[in-house]
């Protein structure tokens, strides 16, 4: 069966296991030392909270990560405000997580190459340089995906990649 994803707002259950591994995600951003992600006790906020805008707003769309039908991360896609002058959608890929057992085994790309293929239009992917791991596999994903059609720009302690996804196109299966 290999990897999948599915809208994460169309069962419960999708939501309440993506608030049970949550804290995990947030170590592993905290283990990276970026200082970048605050902790929920600075904001205030609790995951429930947080997680509600996720599924609440209609610019936000997650997913879930599934490899042979087993829940195996999730992923947030946000369509931003399309500028006026624009003939593309603009979609920014906010959050992203692969939990530890199904990392290199291809459940992280696989997953990636299904939500870029999902949505045609302009894309935004950014990562804190301070976590290379990151860097490294969305640079090899984007390139491969896009064939290298892409700008990569550094700035505020990010990497962002930008590019236009032509839709399913471009996204044949590896």
């Amino acid at each position: 069966m290999g990897t999948t994803i599915r809208d994460a707002r169309a069962l419960r259950r999708d939501r309440e296991w993506i608030e049970q591994i949550y804290d995990e995600y947030l170590g592993d951003l905290a283990a990276g030392h970026t200082g970048v992600f605050p902790s929920l006790t600075v904001t205030g906020q609790g995951i429930a909270e947080l997680l509600q805008g996720w599924f609440n707003d209609e610019r936000s769309m997650p997913f879930m990560i599934l490899r042979d039908e087993q829940p195996a991360g999730f992923a947030l896609v946000q369509r931003e405000r399309t500028p006026p002058a624009s003939s593309h959608a603009h979609y920014r890929l906010t959050e992203f997580f692969v939990r530890r057992p199904y990392r290199r085994l291809g459940v992280g790309r696989g997953a990636a190459r299904l939500l870029l293929a999902r949505f045609a239009g302009e894309w935004v992917i950014a990562e804190q340089s301070q976590n290379p791991g990151a860097v490294s596999f969305w640079r090899k994903v984007i390139t491969e995906f896009t064939q290298g059609d892409y700008s990569e720009h550094q700035t505020y302690g990010e990497v962002a990649h930008r590019f236009i996804s032509a839709g399913g196109s471009r996204s044949q299966a590896r």
